[in-house]
């Protein structure tokens, strides 16, 4: 018998990267401080030995357990693991299943039987927490009947001191596994760009400056600009692409990791999370990356001081995990 009849279930990734494990790791961190039991499955494990472990160890380990909230951190890396769940946690009971999202395959995949199947699991959940109100609104139109509850923005378990500078100098910073990030090979303006993470272009201007890779612990003692930027895809005149138009539905982690370390953000106008970063007046929203001199030009002292004081302010509700805990009130 588990000391908790709140469980959360994880399947953690192998990926090292900024958004991916510790965004799950933090969910875990936050919850565990509410009480909640963390599960672990392992889906990397041989063939059989995995066909063996989700047909009959996982359901003889739910079994008989009085679970009152079970929440999966979506995705499962096993699509077998994740019907298996659900079936196992339907079978015994559970009385709330929760479907904790993280990243939606079907909205960087065109392939009707991979919507259906991420549509038909979550159809089968109690309640699921989405990212933000246009996530919600692309899963209605794709026929999600669950409940959902908007996140608004993922929280950030940062351990470095709060970056409280506000002289203002148009600095800008990049996080991110850059491979995705194709626009950097093209980016030419004046400003300087300093730019962290693993896969670095080999031929980029003299704007970027790298400055290596970091644990998502470490990484934000490095940032000290005044702005984190949140772009993606392969133009710098607008997020284009697969990854480019992620943006316009998800919450990239990398705004959480700039926001908890207190650092404002430039954000694409048509992403997703521009609405939050209006409404909270902690960045500016951008149209197109080629403009980025004029616009941080056009930025007084005393308007950027505003953004870093909200900024400082938004960090310390994301290391508390305060959007977490709302989140879980609404289950």
């Amino acid at each position: 018998m588990k000391l908790s009849n709140n469980w959360v279930i994880t399947s953690m990734d192998r990926s090292k990267n900024i958004g991916g494990l510790k965004a799950k790791e933090d969910i875990i961190n936050f919850l565990q401080k509410k009480n909640y039991y963390s599960f672990e499955v392992n889906p990397y494990i041989p063939k059989l030995r995995r066909i063996i472990y989700t047909k009959l160890v996982l359901p003889r380990m739910i079994r008989g357990e009085k679970i009152d909230n079970a929440i999966i951190q979506h995705p499962i890396s096993s699509d077998m693991i994740m019907e298996q769940l659900i079936d196992s946690l339907r079978k015994n009971k559970v009385k709330k299943l929760v479907i904790w999202i993280h990243d939606i395959q079907s909205l960087q995949s065109t392939n009707l039987e991979t919507i259906n199947k991420e549509i038909n699991w979550f159809n089968r959940a109690d309640k699921l927490i989405v990212h933000n109100k246009k996530m919600k609104e692309w899963l209605l139109e794709h026929g999600c009947s669950a409940s959902m509850i908007e996140l608004k923005i993922f929280d950030y378990d940062n351990p470095q001191p709060i970056q409280r500078n506000i002289e203002y100098n148009k600095s800008v910073c990049f996080a991110g596994n850059l491979i995705k990030s194709e626009f950097l090979s093209k980016v030419d303006v004046k400003t300087r760009i300093d730019v962290f993470g693993p896969n670095m272009f080999k031929k980029y201007n003299d704007c970027l400056k790298y400055q290596g890779q970091y644990s998502p612990e470490e990484l934000p003692q490095h940032l000290k600009q005044n702005f984190g930027l949140i772009w993606d895809g392969p133009s710098t005149r607008k997020c284009e692409g697969t990854f480019g138009k992620y943006l316009l539905f998800n919450n990239p982690h990398k705004t959480s990791l700039y926001l908890s370390t207190g650092i404002p953000v430039l954000i694409w106008e048509k992403a997703a999370m521009a609405d939050f970063i209006k409404e909270n007046n902690v960045g500016v929203v951008i149209s197109n990356l080629d403009d980025l001199d004029d616009t941080l030009d056009k930025i007084s002292d005393e308007e950027y001081r505003v953004l870093k004081e909200n900024s400082v302010k938004l960090a310390q509700k994301l290391r508390d995990g305060y959007f977490t805990s709302l989140a879980i009130q609404k289950i």
